[in-house]
């Protein structure tokens, strides 16, 4: 779906937004930034350095590209083996690592490696608030499972002062939520009224449910990623339109 000429503002962090924003430029919008959420370390960050360096896990699981940067910002972890919920995961780690054949997230992971894990150490390095599903995946399927905390997402320290006189002026035609960290991040730092003359996309069912929870209205939801995130921007834009 094409979108010619929108204007979309990104909420996501600053390190997590070139990602959206280059699908967006492949379809003809013009990407804003607004980062509503940033991330800082975990407590357990000295714990996963230390499994790191003396190779205490068969397995390290990761569940996002955040999370496999702030890892291997710990440690260089050459050697290790990672299982990783997604390609875009798998990329930012070395070495052949393991991802699903089918699907993608924490499910389609326990799927891939849940028959051989049995017995197994495995370090799930993971956000705060992180997916239960995939520890109580590994669990029930045999693993020894060290669940840690890497890093945990809060609200920005402050907004972009060119998105919100954008967001003041009508400039803005869609606002894209990847998360409902984000939402709540976009509500507290420019208020849900701001959203008001927006069409407003969001991705994943729970994301739309904390946006609601924030005040904004939702005109469309991503049933997949971000690529699907793109549609749901195109659809949000015609529903403002009829």
């Amino acid at each position: 779906m094409t979108l010619a000429g929108a204007r979309v503002l990104v909420t996501r962090a600053a390190e997590d937004a070139p990602e959206l924003e280059d699908l967006l430029r492949e379809r003809g919008a013009v990407p804003l930034r607004m980062p509503c959420i940033a991330f800082e370390d975990g407590p357990d960050t000295a714990r996963i350095a230390s499994v790191l360096r003396e190779r205490q896990a068969d397995l390290i699981v990761v569940a996002s590209p955040n999370a496999a940067r702030r890892l291997l910002a710990l440690h260089g972890a050459q050697g290790v083996p990672f299982a990783a919920a997604g390609a875009a995961t798998a990329r930012e780690l070395p070495g052949d690592v393991i991802v699903p054949r089918a699907g993608v997230g924490a499910d389609a992971l326990v799927r891939e490696i849940g028959g051989r894990v049995r017995g197994k150490r495995v370090l799930v390095a993971r956000a705060e608030g992180g997916n239960p599903a995939l520890v109580e995946g590994l669990r029930a399927a045999g693993a020894i499972v060290e669940a840690c905390t890497l890093y945990r997402t809060v609200t920005a320290k402050k907004a972009d002062p060119e998105a919100l006189r954008a967001l003041r002026e009508g400039q803005v035609d869609a606002i894209a939520f990847a998360s409902g960290s984000a939402a709540r991040g976009f509500a507290a730092l420019a208020g849900a009224a701001s959203a008001e003359r927006s069409a407003v996309a969001c991705m994943g069912r729970q994301c739309a449910e904390e946006a609601r929870k924030a005040g904004l209205r939702v005109d469309a939801v991503a049933d997949g990623l971000l690529p699907e995130l793109c549609d749901a921007v195109a659809l949000a834009l015609r529903a403002g339109k009829g």
